[in-house]
């Protein structure tokens, strides 16, 4: 596989599916209020980042989240 052979990466629903839903998981985690700041990861980037470089970063996993249920979700239901 290369990756100029596009149609090959586009065409695995199995893949998109699956990573649709983590992305709904991890919306989900964001809307029940889940202290992501007690996560292992967070607690091992925290002993090199400030609290607000944490926040950033859990922030921006929100927003690929929902950016790549925007743009992905509406070929699978269509499909």
């Amino acid at each position: 596989m290369s990756i100029l052979n596009w149609n090959e990466i586009a065409s695995n629903e199995g893949l998109i599916i699956f990573c649709l839903i983590f992305a709904v998981f991890r919306i989900y985690l964001e809307v029940i209020g889940f202290d992501f700041g007690s996560l292992p990861i967070t607690k091992a980037l925290g002993k090199n980042s400030s609290e607000d470089q944490l926040q950033k970063f859990h922030r921006s996993g929100l927003y690929l989240s929902i950016g790549y249920i925007v743009f992905f979700a509406p070929g699978i239901l269509l499909s």
